[in-house]
């Protein structure tokens, strides 16, 4: 319990009109003598309260290894996607040229694109036949997954 004596500090508070009302009736309730009293034994009360009510479910280390554990998947994460574009680049850069060198009076954007639309689902069909087996599975037109290394697309 805080002791009020000559080595206590002047300190003020602003309540409102109904809250200070409040409080002097809380502390004749309680048995206090004065709502100075009552007010700083409340905030010792609500402070020690407080403080025992905030654990931390983990540690910084803890944090700090979860937190480099993501960072290294993100890495990875973002050099397969790298990877991944830099394939996609070169597949359809690889179909455009292709295309440009059937074209002896060349082509337009829109002819280009066209093709690029037409020629798509070939190239599926392409990279289906190569992952039938190994990959996949063709049942009635359905293709399913069938096992094999996933994290090593090439």
């Amino acid at each position: 319990m805080t002791e009020l004596s000559d080595d206590t500090k002047y300190a003020v508070c602003y309540p409102s009109i109904p809250q200070y009302e409040q409080w002097t009736d809380r502390a004749e309730e309680m048995g206090y003598n004065s709502v100075s009293r009552f007010m700083t034994e409340m905030v010792e009360a609500g402070y020690k309260q407080l403080s025992s009510s905030i654990t931390y479910d983990e540690e910084t280390s803890e944090l700090r290894a979860q937190r480099n554990e993501l960072k290294r998947e993100l890495d990875t994460s973002r050099e397969r996607i790298k990877h991944l574009e830099e394939r996609l680049y070169r597949g359809e850069r690889r179909a455009i040229i292709q295309f440009l060198t059937e074209q002896e009076a060349g082509a337009s954007f829109a002819q280009i694109v066209q093709h690029l639309i037409d020629d798509t689902p070939a190239r599926v069909a392409e990279m289906l036949e190569d992952m039938e087996a190994d990959q996949i599975e063709s049942t009635d037109g359905n293709y399913r997954l069938v096992g094999g290394d996933f994290d090593d697309i090439e």
